[in-house]
């Protein structure tokens, strides 16, 4: 008896493996904003949603390299294993202080995200940049941007990006540039938007009097050019953000309001960490969104605004910012659009279980040693 007693920490250490597959499964609930009528048939495009990730590269601490990373692999691995997306999109902030690193910083900060994907770094892949990657307003300039912008490729110049697979478009806007009052930047994201507004004007067939060489000649200036676009409301892209949209009386992150008093030197904007309502309305007006996507608050949103225009928030993928980490899963059906809300396991839940096995197998040990010791 004493024989299978001392097998029991062997036991309880290779049981590890399974309860950690367990322990990184996510656990998806289907958004009640989506569509009850989305068939998830086989052509529709699945896309996983992340942000926030806020890694630190060659700075990452002990805890970091050997812990939160490795489990933050196994959640991606879990959520490919489970759910099978065909792409991958980061809603920004995957530095945790981007705006300060130099060249080879970053390169540490890129190759830690692809360590973490693993073989998945074949996926299709989106980045776009955060409010961390690229600085707060007063330190937000075209070289800054610029730098960012190559560390993620796909991006103009602007921190901008217009692409389509499986026939459904999408377009991710600098939400810093529309955020800060700075007109060369906030111009380049604008001609964006103007030629996005344009290209599904012309698939609409809907009639122009002025052509894309507008959005070329137009002066830059401190307020966007609103313009009717013509284009039935939720027939546009699908827009990327980083920051959300802005929301009358929508009262902010607790996290982010306990902030507020450190970033009062930045712009008026900058407190409610939203887009302003000028942009937000300019958003609506030229592209009518299908839905927008952003993230930045650290939890998940579904909410429908005034215009009747569809905007998911994506919680933070890190233990650091979220108790529980998460995602969201969307699939684009052909009429229709489904949000799952995914999380994973907390970080403390995941450290219980490894305190109790280990009380387990110290308990079992000494009652094994002590029946040996009495017995002689």
């Amino acid at each position: 008896m004493a024989r299978w007693v001392s097998l029991l920490p062997i036991l309880i250490f290779l049981s590890l493996f399974p309860l950690q597959e367990r322990l990184t499964l996510p656990s998806c609930k289907l958004s009640c904003q989506s569509e009850a009528s989305s068939s998830h048939l086989s052509d529709d495009l699945r896309v996983m949603m992340v942000a926030d990730l806020h890694l630190r590269g060659s700075d990452s601490s002990f805890v970091d390299s050997w812990f939160r990373d490795p489990y933050t692999s196994r959640f991606f691995r879990s959520a490919f294993r489970s759910l099978k997306p065909h792409m991958l999109v980061v809603l920004g902030d995957i530095s945790a202080m981007g705006s300060e690193l130099t060249d080879a910083k970053w390169s540490s900060v890129l190759q830690q995200f692809y360590n973490i994907l693993g073989p998945h770094f074949s996926l299709p892949l989106h980045i776009l940049p955060g409010d961390r990657d690229m600085g707060k307003c007063s330190e937000l300039r075209t070289n800054i941007v610029s730098l960012t912008a190559d560390q993620m490729p796909g991006l103009d110049s602007a921190g901008c990006s217009m692409f389509e697979i499986a026939n459904v478009s999408f377009v991710s806007l600098n939400s810093m540039a529309l955020l800060c009052e700075n007109d060369e930047l906030r111009f380049g994201v604008e001609k964006v938007v103007e030629r996005v507004s344009v290209e599904f004007q012309r698939r609409a067939g809907v009639e122009m009097d002025r052509g894309i060489d507008y959005v070329e000649e137009m002066e830059m200036s401190a307020d966007f050019q609103w313009r009717e676009t013509g284009v039935t409301s939720g027939t546009g892209p699908v827009v990327l953000l980083h920051l959300p949209l802005y929301q009358p009386n929508k009262i902010t992150d607790r996290a982010y309001k306990n902030s507020l008093c450190r970033d009062i030197d930045v712009g008026m904007y900058e407190l409610t960490h939203t887009l302003p309502a000028n942009s937000t309305e300019y958003i609506f007006r030229a592209l009518k969104p299908r839905i927008v996507i952003s993230a930045h608050a650290h939890r998940f949103s579904d909410n429908i605004h005034a215009d009747g225009t569809r905007e998911v928030t994506v919680p933070a993928m890190n233990w650091g910012n979220n108790e529980k980490p998460g995602f969201a899963f969307v699939t684009f059906g052909h009429n229709a659009i489904s949000v799952s809300h995914c999380v994973f396991a907390q970080e403390w839940h995941v450290l219980m279980v490894y305190f109790s096995l280990l009380l387990s197998s110290l308990a079992i040990v000494f009652i094994v040693n002590r029946e040996t010791f009495g017995k002689r």
